[in-house]
């Protein structure tokens, strides 16, 4: 952090084990705290842009799309909601995977010529 309190984006980025073009993605979204901009035009990010890049990170890390994180941090949608619908769909794949399995075996062990 510099003596401003603030960090680059690229400082910010390696904090949260991520990329500069990551960063920028979620901030030209408004994901992220608005940047204060150096005198040179450059993004500085302070810490509570840290704290919201790793919660952006770990939903994302749930497998939850970006416009599911954008409603969960607006507050439009609960996470309590979100994770449901979610589950949901997973639960709709899991069941169309294993019946995908089941057809793949009965079709390998079938006998030669079936």
């Amino acid at each position: 952090m510099s003596t401003d309190g603030l960090w680059s984006i690229g400082e910010l980025a390696e904090r949260a084990g991520t990329t500069v073009k990551t960063v920028r993605y979620y901030s030209d979204r408004g994901l992220l705290p608005e940047a204060v901009r150096s005198s040179g035009g450059h993004r500085r990010y302070g810490p509570e842009a840290l704290d919201r890049l790793v919660l952006i990170r770990s939903l994302r890390s749930l497998g939850l799309p970006v416009p599911d994180v954008e409603r969960v941090l607006d507050r439009d949608e609960a996470l309590e909601e979100v994770v449901s619908g979610r589950l949901r769909e997973l639960g709709g794949q899991l069941a169309a995977l294993r019946w995908r399995e089941a057809s793949l075996r009965l079709v390998r062990d079938a006998p030669a010529g079936e």
